[in-house]
């Protein structure tokens, strides 16, 4: 085997799994953009009277975080891959763990069907700590989703990993089959979402946004983000958490941005209060839907540009609510393989 001269795109493999189950087909996550993968360890020191030198530099529980990034194109979405059960609501999901593969293959390869890994990183029972979706008017629609967790390894097994996780990662490296979906051949079963396939009328969109119905808003760009945090809960006895759970109450944002031909349109009052509650429902043709309820209000409006620059004057709407995000796509890509 020889070895890499440089890692890129057509080399590498992800594979998002319940937690324990080994990588197949349908969990290779398609339109994959880009991957970072962080470990954080956390130093604790102790100091003592008498000396100036570090009495002891102790190790507690380190972090692990991947950061995986993908178009929107009508093959399961990351979030639901890695908490199945957010299909059912955000709060349904958020006990969901999952297992992480990022697979690197030969770079002599045109693809990775049918070739096995020369090196597999497995991150073990991972949470989804944030998640954000961006529909732009110049380019892909994108779906980024941070998970965190306490376990990773590389090829062979870490003292600390347990055997099933041992295991589970051998299989992986020497399996050719893992990720025969990747062949040359793929292409995304809705085409990838651009702003021609953004559902508007089908979607909600918020009245503060002026003429969206007939497409007077001129909207440029929707984003929606969810921040579930993740925190341990430790016990005596034991070294790592035995659990990291969402802090609830999070917040859920949404911005709509516009090119502006009649100003914001949003009045403020000192003496009453301004806003009332709005239903935002997004649709795409890839069949994604991100519904955020029916309790959203308005935390700001920004109106900016038109200068002697030349630019154009655009309006962003921005919107906050709590503990209400519901997505709706594929949970793994079976019927597709």
């Amino acid at each position: 085997m020889a070895q890499n001269k440089r890692i890129f795109y057509a080399c590498q493999g992800v594979a998002i799994t319940p937690m324990g189950t080994l990588p197949a087909g349908k969990y290779s996550v398609f339109g994959v953009q880009s991957v970072g993968v962080t470990s954080n360890f956390t130093l604790d020191q102790a100091f003592e009277f008498g000396q100036v030198e570090i009495y002891e530099n102790m190790e507690e529980v380190a972090d692990v975080e991947v950061n995986i990034e993908k178009v929107i194109d009508g093959t399961a979405l990351v979030y639901l891959m890695a908490a199945r059960n957010a299909r059912n609501g955000i709060a349904a999901g958020s006990n969901d763990r999952c297992d992480v593969y990022l697979a690197i293959f030969d770079d002599a390869n045109d693809y990775i069907s049918g070739v096995t890994p020369n090196s597999v990183m497995m991150a073990s029972g991972m949470y989804v700590s944030s998640v954000a979706y961006t529909y732009p008017v110049d380019g892909n629609a994108t779906e980024s989703v941070t998970l965190v967790g306490n376990d990773k390894a590389w090829n062979k097994a870490h003292e600390a990993i347990n055997s099933n996780v041992a295991g589970r990662i051998s299989t992986a490296m020497g399996a050719a089959g893992t990720f025969n979906t990747f062949d040359g051949n793929d292409a995304a079963p809705s085409g990838v979402v651009r702003r021609t396939k953004i559902d508007i009328a089908g979607s909600t969109i918020p009245g503060d946004v002026p003429n969206v119905g007939d497409n007077k808003g001129h909207l440029q760009n929707i984003s929606v983000s969810a921040d579930l945090g993740r925190e341990n809960i430790l016990e005596l006895g034991r070294f790592g958490p035995f659990h990291r759970y969402a802090t609830f109450p999070f917040e859920i944002t949404s911005e709509f941005e516009t090119v502006s031909t009649t100003g914001d349109l949003v009045g403020v009052s000192g003496d009453y209060e301004n806003l009332s509650n709005r239903t935002i429902i997004i649709k795409d043709d890839a069949g994604t839907v991100l519904d955020l309820g029916t309790k959203n209000k308005l935390s700001s409006v920004s109106y900016t540009g038109g200068d002697t620059g030349g630019g154009n004057a655009t309006v962003t709407y921005s919107y906050s609510t709590f503990n209400k995000l519901d997505v709706t796509g594929r949970i793994d890509n079976t019927g597709l393989i």
